[in-house]
């Protein structure tokens, strides 16, 4: 007879078919997903955008038992794993008509609810993509010029320089936080890895994420990705022209040199080198 008690209980698996990715805006998290989705096991569409309210309402939730009555119906264990389920009921969906055992949830700004996700999906895996910072603000001043020509209104991350940085910083210690906590549920990849060591770095990415060996993550752009319809025409300011999903370019790894002024490079290294965690990341400001 098989001994249940040592069976795994059904919410401590909560989002064991789900890689949560995310990382600061224009991090590389596109790149990743687009490498992801090329795995013949893998689904890895468009952002979902709503992990982040979801976990608003779980903490919202869990704030009310400390009022008293919702503890007449649940308590804090019942309110993570009904939040759990509700992810799974929403996401998996689409893993089952893709015919794939695991999905890959890119949306960048899930690296700020990382640690409230780990508790609720205790069966998912995490990865937090980061880039150097100068080149991430590089690709925030392109999408901010691209936002005033069409006429729309910038995120407050992105109204100046200063914003810009402030939000990286959150979106960079938030994630180094929460795959600290959770080594063995969350790693760390480097946007620059993925273009100059990209072979290496996936395929030590698969077994992380206990996927199989399958090279189209290394080629990208010769796979048919569904979230590239909504490129559309090349118009979204975020897309910046772009109709599909490319091979990963290592040109494109230090263009931020070019693209920058001297002068804001100096405010940028000097922002960037009071934050100890770049320089455990293996990025210098000298």
């Amino acid at each position: 007879m098989m001994n249940t008690s040592t069976l795994p209980n059904e919410a401590d698996m909560r989002g064991s078919r789900l890689i949560i990715v995310g990382g600061a805006p224009r991090s590389g998290t596109s790149l990743f997903q687009s490498m992801m989705d090329s795995h013949s096991d893998v689904y890895g569409g468009p952002e979902f955008d709503h992990l982040t309210d979801i976990v608003n309402l779980r903490n919202r939730l869990q704030q009310g038992l400390q009022y008293g009555r919702i503890t007449h119906f649940v308590d804090a264990a019942q309110i993570d794993d009904a939040m759990g389920q509700m992810v799974e009921s929403l996401l998996y969906p689409v893993a089952d008509r893709h015919g794939v055992s695991r999905l890959s949830e890119k949306t960048p700004m899930n690296v700020l609810v990382f640690k409230d996700l780990m508790t609720i999906l205790p069966g998912a895996k995490f990865v937090h993509v980061i880039r150097d910072p100068r080149a991430v603000i590089m690709s925030m001043y392109q999408v901010a010029k691209r936002i005033d020509q069409a006429g729309q209104t910038r995120p407050p991350f992105l109204s100046n320089l200063e914003a810009m940085a402030l939000y990286i910083n959150q979106c960079v210690h938030a994630g180094v936080e929460a795959c600290g906590s959770q080594a063995a549920r969350a790693i760390i990849v480097r946007y620059e890895d993925l273009l100059s060591r990209t072979e290496d770095t996936m395929m030590n990415l698969l077994d992380f994420l206990g996927l199989a060996d399958d090279r189209a993550v290394l080629n990208p752009g010769k796979v048919a990705h569904e979230s590239a319809s909504l490129l559309k025409d090349g118009s979204d300011p975020w897309a910046g022209g772009r109709r599909t999903y490319t091979d990963p370019e290592r040109e494109n790894q230090d263009k931020w040199r070019e693209d920058l002024d001297p002068n804001s490079i100096e405010v940028l290294n000097r922002l960037f080198s009071a934050a100890p965690v770049y320089a455990a990341l293996g990025y210098n400001f000298d």
